[in-house]
C-alpha cells in the first residue's frame, strides 16, 4: 500500500515538474545564452558617449524642424552607416514628414498712428489663415452670439471688416455654454463676412502669464491635419483700446503670416530577416528646444532611449554580420515630433514603410536613465502595454527579467485607471492603436522633467546599460522565435 502511494506521489511531482517545464518552454524559444554573450557588448561607457553629443548644448534641445533636431538625426544616421546597419528606405534613412509651425510673434496689428506691441497690447492664437489686410474698419457686434433667438449681426454690415466680440455668454443668458465657445464665434463672423475677429479683454493686464509665454514658443501641427484648419485671423485686445479705434472709425492693419511649413525627420535604421514579419524597437530623439531662454538638452528625455536603441542596433548587427540571422526584421525606428503630439509615429503608422500587418512588436524606450521620485533605489523598470493586446508578449518580458535582468517590474502605470495616462503619451501607442503588441519601457517622472536642468551628469548609466540589455534580450526572443507572439 505504501509503494503504491509513494508511486502516486513520484507520478503527481513528475506530472507538475513536467507541466511547469512546459510552461516554461511555452514563453522562451530562443537560445538565449547566445543572446546573453551579445548583451554583453552594450556597454555604460558608450551610451555616455552617444548622449554626450545628443544632449550637448550644440544641439539646442533637439526640438523638431530646428537645426539641432537635424544635427541629431544625422548622428544617429551617421551612427547606423558606422555599425553597417542598412537603411530602411531604399538608400536612404530618413522618412521625411511636413509639419505645420505657426509663431504667433510673426503677426502685426496697427492703426495709421500706431503699431501695436505683440504681447504687451494685444496677442493672436489658434490656426489663422496667413493674410494681410490694410485700413479696414472694426464693427462692434456685441457678443457675437447667432441663434434662433438672437442675432447680434442683424442689420449690421461686416463684410470686409474686423468684428469686435465680447468673450463668454450675456449676463443672465440661459444659452447653452456652446453658444460663448470662440471657435463657433468665429464660425459665425467668417458666414456674415468679416476678415478678422477682435476677442475684447476687460483685464488685459492681468492676462495669464502662462499664455504669453505659450505664445513666444512656435505651435506646431501635423500637416494636413483635419482638425486643424485655418480659420479667421483672432485677435485678443484691450477692451478700451478696442472701443477707442471703434468710436472714433479709425481704419486698422493687421497681419498673420504666422504659419509655414517645416520638414522633420524619422532616422530608420533596418536588419532584415527570414520572413516578411518585421519588430519595431523605437525611441524618440527630439525634446523641448528652450524654456524661458534656457537650452533644455533632454538627457533623459529622451536622450537616454535614443542612446539605448542606437546601442542595441549596433548589437544586433554584430550578432548578424556573424551568421545570427532573425526570423522576422529588425526595424531601429528613431522618430522626432513626439514632443508635440507623437508625430514622427503617428506619420510612419500612417505611412509604413513595411506593413502594419506584417508587424508583430513594438518595444519603445522612453526617458529610462533616472530614478524617480517614488522608487526607493534604481533598481526598477516601469512597464506599460505589454498584456493589453498580447498576454504571450507580458509572460515573455516577466521570464527574461527573472532570468537575466532582476529588475523591479512595476505595473502602476499600466493601470487602465492610471490618471497619468502614460499609455497613450509616448510612441509605442500609435502602434497600439493598430492592435500591434507593445511594450513601453519608462523610469517614470522627476524633478528635472521638462528642464534646463535635465543634463547628462544625472543619468544612471548603469542603469541605462541595464535598460537596455533587458530590452535587447526582449526584443532578441522575438524576432528569433520561429513564430511571432500571439495577440
Amino acid at each position: 500500500m505504501q509503494s503504491k502511494i509513494l508511486l502516486y506521489v513520484i507520478s503527481l511531482i513528475s506530472f507538475f515538474s513536467c507541466q511547469l517545464l512546459k510552461q516554461q518552454k511555452t514563453y522562451l524559444k530562443t537560445n538565449l545564452k547566445k543572446a546573453v554573450e551579445y548583451s554583453n557588448n552594450i556597454k555604460a561607457a558608450e551610451l555616455n558617449k552617444h548622449l554626450l553629443v545628443l544632449a550637448s548644448d550644440e544641439f539646442e534641445g533637439r526640438e523638431t524642424t530646428f537645426p539641432g533636431q537635424k544635427k541629431a538625426a544625422k548622428y544617429i544616421k551617421t551612427h547606423f552607416i558606422n555599425s553597417n546597419i542598412s537603411p530602411a528606405i531604399d538608400s536612404n534613412y530618413y522618412q521625411q514628414f511636413n509639419v505645420d509651425v505657426s509663431n504667433f510673434l510673426n503677426v502685426e496689428f496697427k492703426t495709421i498712428n500706431k503699431d501695436f506691441k505683440i504681447i504687451e497690447e494685444y496677442y493672436s492664437f489658434g490656426n489663422p489663415i496667413n493674410s494681410t489686410i490694410k485700413e479696414v474698419l472694426i464693427v462692434d457686434v456685441g457678443y457675437g452670439i447667432v441663434n434662433k433667438e438672437r442675432n447680434d449681426y442683424y442689420n449690421i454690415d461686416v463684410n470686409n471688416k474686423i468684428v469686435a466680440i465680447k468673450r463668454g455668454l450675456p449676463e443672465g443668458s440661459n444659452f447653452l455654454e456652446k453658444e460663448g465657445n470662440w471657435r463657433r464665434k468665429l464660425k459665425s463672423a467668417k458666414e456674415q463676412g468679416a476678415l478678422a475677429v477682435i476677442f475684447k479683454e476687460p483685464n488685459y493686464k492681468n492676462t495669464d502669464s502662462r499664455i504669453k509665454q505659450y505664445l513666444k514658443n512656435p505651435v506646431m501641427k501635423m500637416h494636413g491635419n483635419q482638425r486643424a484648419k485655418p480659420h479667421l485671423p483672432v485677435f485678443v485686445m484691450n477692451q478700451t483700446i478696442v472701443d477707442s479705434l471703434i468710436i472714433n472709425k479709425i481704419p486698422s492693419s493687421f497681419s498673420t503670416n504666422v504659419s509655414e511649413i517645416k520638414t522633420a525627420e524619422n532616422v530608420l535604421g533596418f536588419i532584415p530577416g527570414k520572413s516578411d514579419e518585421i519588430i519595431v524597437l523605437s525611441a524618440h530623439y527630439d525634446h523641448i528646444g528652450y524654456d524661458k531662454g534656457e537650452i533644455c538638452n533632454g538627457a533623459d528625455d529622451d536622450g537616454s532611449g535614443t542612446s539605448a536603441l542606437l546601442e542595441i542596433a549596433k548589437t544586433f548587427q554584430k550578432a548578424y554580420d556573424s551568421g545570427e540571422k532573425p526570423q522576422r526584421g529588425i526595424l531601429f525606428l528613431s522618430v522626432s515630433g513626439e514632443e508635440k503630439g507623437l508625430f514622427g509615429s503617428q506619420f510612419y503608422t500612417d505611412h509604413p514603410v513595411f506593413p502594419l500587418s506584417k508587424t508583430t512588436t513594438n518595444l519603445n524606450i522612453d526617458m529610462v536613465g533616472r530614478q524617480d521620485t517614488v522608487q526607493e533605489n534604481n533598481n526598477y523598470i516601469y512597464l506599460i502595454g505589454a498584456d493589453r493586446i498580447s498576454n504571450e508578449l507580458h509572460e515573455i518580458s516577466e521570464k527574461i527579467n527573472d532570468q537575466y535582468i532582476n529588475f523591479k517590474l512595476d505595473y502602476t502605470y499600466n493601470d487602465k485607471e492610471d490618471p497619468n495616462r502614460f499609455y497613450e503619451r509616448s510612441d509605442h501607442y500609435n502602434f497600439a492603436k493598430n492592435n500591434i503588441p507593445v511594450i513601453f519601457y519608462f523610469g517614470g517622472l522627476h524633478e528635472d522633467y521638462h528642464k534646463s536642468t535635465d543634463d547628462v551628469e544625472k543619468i544612471d548609466f548603469l542603469k541605462l546599460e541595464k535598460v537596455s540589455r533587458y530590452v535587447f534580450l526582449t526584443a532578441w526572443e522575438l524576432a528569433y522565435r520561429k513564430k511571432a507572439v500571439q495577440k
